[in-house]
């Protein structure tokens, strides 16, 4: 048996961040989508597989569920099928175990034959061909499993949905939306799958999403092959800068996967300053200049940019670092049409505390907000909540034993900044 098939994932289509150039985005985002698809149809793929996170939100545009659709139908048109599992930005279950959707489901309509969504949950309640529930058999040559996002429950879904269906006389691939421990990066307090667990399956191939940074192919005890695509675009500026998909061969128990490198028009860069010795504001300042004048001359790429500076101050305060110094020269950049957007973070720095004398009169919080802010409304609710909570502390009511606030009272502060800042 020989097939060949294109492995992706994490295309995250309707990506809208940064807000300020949602289009441009969304935009970057199809067009990498779009060159997967046309590479599909120009090598002659079997099918393809997509580990998860077609889309970056479980309600994406409706122009984007369009593309997506145009998209499969050059797939179907090519008689190349292409089969999806569930990624945590596709929509989940709530806290209860109640489904609430997944944007995947908007993307196929009854024409196109070819769009497989894969999942032993949503199966079970859509109109699944009787006896496929977590799983879809291609020209009887192999079975391909999938399993969407799972939380902490993908140890156990194994067992439950990937075991029983193993085939014995086909080859299976499977297909998982999760982060693997020994293989991908695996986030402080995020849910994973041990790789060794892996090891206990009778699969041929083990095509991984989730982790946006791709992984080269690795071989286990059992023989199968895991690979992780990573994402097709920069999703965010922490990302390594290579993205793409994988092109897989399996024949005569041997597989080959060779990574695809994906073209960009935009060039994604946290541009970190930071000095080995204390620095006045204007040194954070003037390098951070040079850094972003070294990258605009480094790359013909449109510019999507953050300034990230950390370290400590020899003298002054953070508010002595302001950006109107860099605006001059991101506005020169965005007049070129280099400079699609850039942002500073709040400064990471530390001052010197032989620097921090307080008056008499003692510290103007309210003055040090509304510089801080920039904003009289926003400065304003920041006074009060700062109020709000200096009152509590100055309650021993208010206090556990250790001087700390009460969860009640951290409670109720915590609600009062969501409503008054407005957060979810």
């Amino acid at each position: 048996m020989r097939v060949r098939f294109i492995h992706m994932g994490d295309t995250h289509l309707c990506r809208t961040y940064p807000q300020p150039i949602a289009h441009e985005r969304v935009a970057a985002f199809n067009a990498a989508f779009k060159h997967v698809v046309e590479r599909a149809i120009e090598e002659k793929v079997d099918f393809i597989i997509h580990a998860g996170d077609l889309f970056d939100k479980i309600h994406p545009w409706p122009s984007v569920v369009g593309f997506v659709k145009r998209q499969v139908k050059k797939l179907n048109d090519a008689r190349i099928p292409i089969y999806v599992v569930r990624g945590n930005h596709d929509g989940s279950f709530d806290s209860e175990g109640i489904i609430r959707g997944s944007s995947i489901d908007l993307a196929n309509y009854p024409e196109l034959k070819n769009f497989h969504f894969i999942d032993p949950l949503f199966d079970r309640v859509r109109f699944t061909p009787l006896g496929t529930v977590g799983f879809r058999d291609f020209q009887g040559k192999l079975r391909i499993i999938g399993v969407g996002y799972s939380g902490h429950y993908v140890d156990s879904y194994l067992d439950r949905y990937v075991a029983p269906v193993l085939s014995s006389s086909m080859r299976n691939l499977l297909i998982l939306h999760t982060f693997i421990e020994g293989y991908t990066s695996l986030p402080p307090g995020e849910p994973y799958l041990p790789l060794n667990r892996l090891e206990g399956l009778r699969v041929d191939y083990v095509a991984v999403g989730h982790d946006h940074d791709h992984r080269k192919p690795k071989t286990l005890s059992n023989g199968a092959v895991i690979v992780c695509s990573g994402s097709t675009a920069k999703w965010d500026f922490q990302e390594s800068d290579e993205k793409g998909f994988y092109l897989v061969e399996l024949s005569n128990g041997d597989v080959k996967a060779d990574f695809i490198p994906i073209p960009s028009e935009h060039q994604m860069s946290m541009l970190t300053v930071k000095p080995e010795t204390p620095q006045p504001p204007s040194w954070f300042l003037e390098e951070a200049i040079k850094e972003l004048k070294r990258l605009a001359s480094s790359t013909s790429k449109k510019l999507i940019v953050r300034i990230v500076m950390r370290g400590q101050l020899s003298k002054g305060s953070p508010l002595d670092i302001s950006k109107a110094k860099i605006d001059e020269v991101t506005n020169e950049l965005r007049k070129s049409g280099r400079l699609l957007y850039y942002d500073v973070a709040p400064p990471d720095v530390n001052v010197a505390m032989e620097t921090v004398k307080l008056t008499a009169e003692g510290f103007d919080v309210q003055g040090f907000l509304n510089k801080a802010l920039n904003e009289q409304r926003l400065s304003s609710i920041a006074f009060l909540i700062y109020q709000e909570v200096k009152s509590a502390f100055s309650d021993d009511e208010n206090l556990t034993r250790e001087g700390n606030l009460k969860e009640e009272v951290l409670e109720r502060i915590k609600r009062r900044i969501k409503d008054s800042f407005e957060l979810d």
